[in-house]
């Protein structure tokens, strides 16, 4: 009972205001309704105020989206060098002649060369090294027996594709070849290791088209 007169109360009142205004209690609800169909309306017409106004603001020539970040790879397990050297030289070029001179003797001495090792100032980190150049590779000494007992092999990656050969299978084809795999297996491998790989140079006769680079004559280690 007490909130049916609550209600009634306040439903009088509200009459009371309506009529003090002069107004009828429908034209007040229509009046509501339309104010409230309005109000969106309104603010969906600010909006595209408010992007244009940004727009404006944005410089010439800037796209619309923002760019995307690059990914970056953690570097929680990466080795980063912190040192800095300063490159305060110019490989220079040797050249050896590898007629008579054994293959392991002559070959450690071009790994040496080609790191750099025979500079006072070589640094394990730095590339640091020379050029060289080899000529007639065809005329290397093999000492004892391994011109046919010592085997090269490799596999192409395929099923049964295991391939194997001599030093003197390599002699008809590539000489040159044989001291390339013979200094190879001698530099570290790494990135370093590959390019100072990438400044041999090995030729099977006695010319070589490297004289405007005017090398070096360099002395291999005989046999002793």
């Amino acid at each position: 009972m007490a909130t049916d007169k609550k209600s009634t109360s306040k439903s009088s009142k509200s009459k009371e205001k309506v009529e003090d205004k002069g107004v009828t209690r429908a034209e007040a609800e229509k009046a509501a309704q339309t104010s409230k169909a309005a109000a969106p309306a309104s603010k969906a017409k600010a909006k595209p105020k408010a992007a244009s106004a940004k727009q404006t603001t944005k410089p010439e020539g800037a796209s619309a989206k923002k760019p995307k970040k690059a990914a970056v790879a953690p570097t929680r397990n990466r080795l980063v060098s912190k040192c800095h050297y300063e490159k305060n030289y110019e490989p220079q070029w040797h050249v050896v002649d590898a007629k008579g001179v054994v293959l392991g003797r002559l070959s450690s001495q071009i790994a040496k060369v080609l790191m750099g090792k025979h500079r006072p100032q070589f640094t394990r980190g730095a590339d640091c090294g020379d050029f060289v150049v080899v000529i007639n590779a065809e005329k290397v000494k093999l000492t004892g027996k391994k011109l046919t007992n010592k085997w090269y092999h490799y596999h192409t990656h395929h099923m049964g594709g295991i391939k194997s050969f001599t030093p003197s299978d390599l002699f008809e084809k590539h000489p040159e070849r044989v001291i390339e795999r013979a200094v190879y297996g001698m530099l570290p491998k790494g990135h370093l290791g590959r390019q100072w790989y990438k400044r041999l140079r090995v030729y099977a006769g006695p010319e070589h088209p490297h004289k405007a680079q005017q090398p070096k004559l360099m002395t291999a280690a005989q046999d002793r």
